[in-house]
């Protein structure tokens, strides 16, 4: 077995790894390029490979960091099948249509260069197998399973096992402990190698015990003060939960009324997605759901769709809390927020996801005074607030305890999906505790297992 990075190497985004195993050319991933003009001019790049001599894609979750270039894969030729499971397979469709609408939106405004069109995504949408969690699936010479990450809505790492021969496993992204509705990341099956992600490689996670608590300070914080709570979410898992946990505290009296929004179209299609999959749930999410309890609905809660709706925010007097994405802040509605509100010193905004090196969350979080937004020059004068509990992905702890589960240590491990102090942190520790080689490979290294 053959593994080639091309994508995600040294770097957050991009995921992509090609597998040849068996008579077969299996493509992990094809993700986007993102966080900087840098960055994503290397979407249109060639990928490294001949898309026409792929034999079939699988895919480990519907982030635009993992599927995003499949439309230019199928765009090139690419006409084998795209294996992912039934809520992967409706999100990753919501995502893709979204991307390319942003594309129709920054050609017409700015003349930028779109990777493809609708029509490229719908190609794509065709080509989707889906395929639910342990169900083995037998190619020629190679077989795969996807089993639950716990990242995201029907997030997956995959187990791609040659007849015969060697077994590697492909982390995909790992999800946090204790995430609302999700079950917990599964346990992997023996493997030689294990290609696994290390964006927090080198941190800890706050106690997700205080997730809860900081957010509800927060939301009380707000009110008192007569202030702006805004919180840019991604749409995919950190807007629902979000919902899940505010909708608990307000039937549970624990915060005071105000008027909250989510202003995010893509966020409100894939909750109702997550709504059609309720046999995903934890045993917690179900339980309420099984009792008549709508998890993402509560009094104040206004979901904003169109543009005139998102408009109306504004005329909406403090205290309120907005929830709108992008969640790094690099695009989408929350930045006409950002433009309105990080000027006053009442507005808080919670940051509550991983914040690409480049973005405009990143130049945030890390206490930049002056930012522009959509073309204005800004003075930060908002308190910029971090949960660090709410990440989507396992700190450095959860994912050396997770190689370290499996029923013998693998002979390899290959540390990808981070920058690369993080992915080289969680090598060394990997191999001072596990004693199992570890490496960091680069763009276009090839390895074999």
């Amino acid at each position: 077995m053959k593994i080639s990075f091309f994508g995600a190497a040294r770097e957050v985004t991009g995921s992509c790894y090609l597998v040849e195993a068996g008579r077969n050319r299996i493509l992990v991933d094809c993700g986007m390029f993102q966080g900087s003009a840098f960055s994503e001019a290397k979407n249109f790049q060639e990928f490294g490979f001949d898309p026409r001599a792929i034999d079939a894609v699988v895919v480990t979750h519907a982030h635009l960091d993992h599927v995003g270039r499949l439309p230019k894969l199928v765009k090139e030729k690419f006409k084998g099948r795209i294996y992912l499971t039934p809520p992967t397979a409706k999100i990753a469709h919501l995502v893709l249509d979204d991307a390319e609408q942003i594309m129709q939106d920054e050609w017409r405004r700015e003349a930028r260069p779109m990777l493809y069109s609708k029509d490229d995504v719908e190609n794509v949408v065709r080509q989707f197998v889906p395929v639910d969690y342990d169900r083995t699936v037998r190619l020629p010479g190679v077989s795969f399973r996807f089993r639950d990450a716990g990242h995201i809505f029907g997030s997956s790492f995959i187990e791609i096992t040659e007849t015969g021969g060697p077994r590697a496993v492909f982390s995909g992204d790992l999800g946090n402990r204790n995430v609302p509705i999700l079950k917990p990341t599964a346990q992997m099956a023996n493997a030689d190698a294990v290609i696994v992600e290390s964006t927090y490689g080198n941190r800890l996670h706050e106690d997700e015990s205080t997730r809860t608590t900081r957010l509800k300070e927060a939301v009380v914080k707000t009110v008192m003060q007569r202030g702006v709570l805004v919180i840019p979410a991604f749409a995919i898992e950190r807007t629902q939960q979000l919902l899940y946990e505010l909708n608990a505290m307000v039937n549970r009296a624990e915060i005071p009324p105000v008027d909250m929004f989510l202003d995010s179209p893509m966020a409100i299609a894939v909750t109702d997605v997550i709504k059609e999959y309720p046999r995903y749930y934890d045993a917690e999410a179900l339980h309420h759901v099984s009792h008549g309890d709508d998890l993402f609905s509560f009094p104040g809660l206004t979901l904003c769709k169109t543009r005139d709706e998102s408009k109306v925010i504004n005329e909406i007097s403090p205290p309120k809390v907005i929830i709108a994405g992008a969640g790094m802040m690099n695009g989408g509605r929350i930045q006409h927020h950002l433009v309105r509100y990080l000027g006053k010193p009442s507005t808080t905004v919670l940051i509550i996801g991983y914040q690409a090196s480049g973005t405009l969350g990143r130049r945030l979080y890390s206490g930049e005074k002056t930012v522009d937004v959509l073309g204005e020059r800004v003075h930060v004068k908002a308190k910029i607030v971090s949960i660090g509990a709410y990440s989507a992905h396992a700190d450095q702890q959860k994912l050396v305890e997770w190689i370290s589960a499996a029923p013998k240590p693998p002979e390899r491990v290959f540390c990808t999906h981070g920058e690369e102090a993080a992915a080289a942190a969680l090598a060394s520790r990997v191999h001072e505790e596990l004693g199992v080689r570890s490496d960091v490979p680069r763009f276009g290294e090839t390895i074999t297992v």
